[in-house]
């Protein structure tokens, strides 16, 4: 069982998913947590904390997303297509909540730099060091070009989606092109990157 903590993270990301930031409230996170008036507040005094603590509980989320139900991920082209694949599935999916929250708080970042970028910037670094080193031992030649090609996709990927929905999407079959585009020369195929 969570605790408390993940518990009101999770409920507020649901709330934020769904009511967008104007809905996080100390007390709507009460509410939808189904706990006691003022857990909360107890746990995040301010809202500028409760709002980086989802930003930290949602880069959680988002990893796992990627890589469960497997806990690792094939260095080869075509694992980093499936793990992607995952990754957007379960956001428009079961995690659709998580990807719209994301969306809102980055909108947040962009009107609120000061207090969010700072918070964003670790839990993005170590994803981002984590993608890397998959994607360089998957067979990229350029690991930096090649990971803001592959996020920008499956971002614009996702966010496309979830307006306009593509009936029958093969998301893995889609990135595996855009993977091909990128011309990795080799591949691990005994290796995996656990996470």
């Amino acid at each position: 069982m969570a605790d408390r903590r993940t518990v009101l993270l999770d409920a507020a990301l649901e709330l934020v998913g769904t009511q967008g930031m104007r809905g996080l409230t100390h007390r709507a996170v009460d509410a939808a947590a189904g706990v006691p008036p003022g857990s909360t507040s107890n746990h995040f005094r301010t809202r500028e904390a409760l709002i980086l603590g989802i930003v930290e509980r949602f880069i959680a989320r988002e990893r796992a997303m990627a890589t469960e139900p497997y806990d690792e991920v094939d260095a080869t082209p075509d694992g980093v297509a499936a793990a992607l694949g995952r990754f957007v599935e379960r956001a428009l999916g079961p995690d659709r909540a998580v990807t719209l929250a994301r969306y809102a708080i980055l909108v947040e970042t962009a009107q609120n730099p000061d207090l969010l970028r700072e918070g964003m910037a670790p839990g993005a670094g170590q994803v981002d060091a984590w993608a890397l080193d998959l994607i360089t031992r998957a067979g990229s030649q350029d690991p930096a070009r090649d990971l803001g090609v592959l996020a920008n996709y499956v971002t614009g990927l996702v966010l496309h989606e979830l307006a306009l929905p593509t009936p029958d999407l093969d998301a893995t079959a889609r990135i595996r092109g855009v993977v091909d585009s990128l011309r990795w020369t080799r591949g691990l195929d005994a290796n995996a990157l656990q996470m």
